[in-house]
């Protein structure tokens, strides 16, 4: 796997973008609903506490996919994205690298039970099949929107990662709704309060 950051233009977003974002990227790259980990990394917005958010100038939109699909996935530079009354252009991509690191973190990780104690089980024996037993802190529970659908899951951190395990994590994910970023892990700098 491999993360291609594209460029964006554009001004506002809605705050809850992924689902018809995601929506976009498979209409124009039908191949990736075949790819299991490929998803949408995220984007940083700057938050008005209402329904849309500011997109700032240097902006960017990072896709997880496979290496092999990279030139494949190239194909949204150029595309646009509506939501509504805003839209984005995508621009031009460049691959970057998955690099270890101690602590990894996903923003929402969607296990199938919304109690956190059996969430907790439910993360244990997932990591437990990819061979690991990492240190893991939960945050508070969160859900995000897929069309009529409601996911609900937990913020993960993982510390005291060795590095083949984190890359493992950063390669495979955990859970359900990858494409929507779900269960996808990026390098964290400290271990803090997670939201």
């Amino acid at each position: 796997m491999i993360d291609l950051v594209f460029g964006l233009r554009g001004n506002r977003m809605p705050s809850d973008y992924r689902y018809v974002l995601w929506s976009a990227v498979r209409r124009s790259l039908p191949w990736v609903e075949q790819e299991a980990q490929a998803g949408i990394v995220g984007i940083r917005l700057t938050q008005t506490g209402g329904p849309t958010a500011l997109l700032a100038r240097r902006a960017k939109l990072t896709l997880r996919v496979p290496a092999q699909r990279v030139a494949d996935a190239r194909q949204l530079e150029g595309s646009r994205v509506d939501f509504g009354s805003e839209s984005i252009e995508i621009t031009a991509a460049h691959p970057r690298e998955l690099m270890p690191a101690p602590t990894i973190y996903a923003q929402l990780v969607v296990l199938g039970t919304t109690d956190e104690v059996a969430f907790g089980r439910a993360l244990a024996e997932e990591l437990a099949e990819h061979e690991l037993v990492p240190r893991y802190i939960l945050g508070r529970r969160r859900s995000l929107r897929a069309g009529a659908e409601e996911l609900v899951g937990y913020p993960v951190v993982v510390h005291e990662c060795r590095a083949e395990d984190s890359l493992r994590l950063l390669h495979s994910g955990v859970g359900a709704a990858r494409g929507l970023g779900c269960g996808i892990f990026v390098p964290h700098k400290r271990i803090g309060a997670i939201e």
